[in-house]
């Protein structure tokens, strides 16, 4: 909400600064406008999900690896990562990662999970939290040390 109303006013202002120059703007100028204005907006956003690429991508991966495989060696779940599809992180009381990924359970099953990884590195053992959705299963929450 407060997006809109911030570029509902940009938009305004600059129409009023355009006609008191006796300059119109024509519908690409407004748009070209309006990109930058929400553009700027969402870089810098401290706090919101952040779409992860290139470096950043690895990052996410690296980390639901190590997860995957200290849960495998203890009570479970054991799962492979055939392909992750999308990832977000965000800083909240920590960092969370959010990924929709490819998943398969070892007898040939694969199925798209979405995955949650909340990692608290003041807490004693650097807390990781994994939370597992899957379609047609019950959500699986296991906490694991770094």
């Amino acid at each position: 909400m407060f997006n809109l109303k911030f570029l509902f006013t940009a938009l305004a202002f600059m129409s009023i600064m355009v006609l008191a120059k006796g300059n119109p703007l024509n519908d690409n100028d407004l748009r070209e406008e309006k990109e930058k204005i929400v553009k700027g907006k969402s870089e810098s956003c401290a706090g919101c999900p952040r779409q992860l690429e290139g470096e950043d991508l690895r990052v996410a991966e690296n980390t639901l690896q190590k997860s995957l495989t200290k849960l495998a060696a203890g009570d479970g779940p054991v799962y492979q990562l055939v392909k992750i599809n999308s990832a977000t992180s965000q800083v909240v009381s920590g960092v969370l990662y959010k990924m929709e990924v490819v998943l398969g359970d070892g007898v040939n099953a694969i199925k798209e999970c979405d995955i949650e990884i909340w990692s608290q590195p003041w807490l004693i053992n650097n807390a990781v939290q994994v939370t597992f959705k899957c379609p047609g299963e019950e959500p699986v929450i296991k906490r694991h040390d770094a």
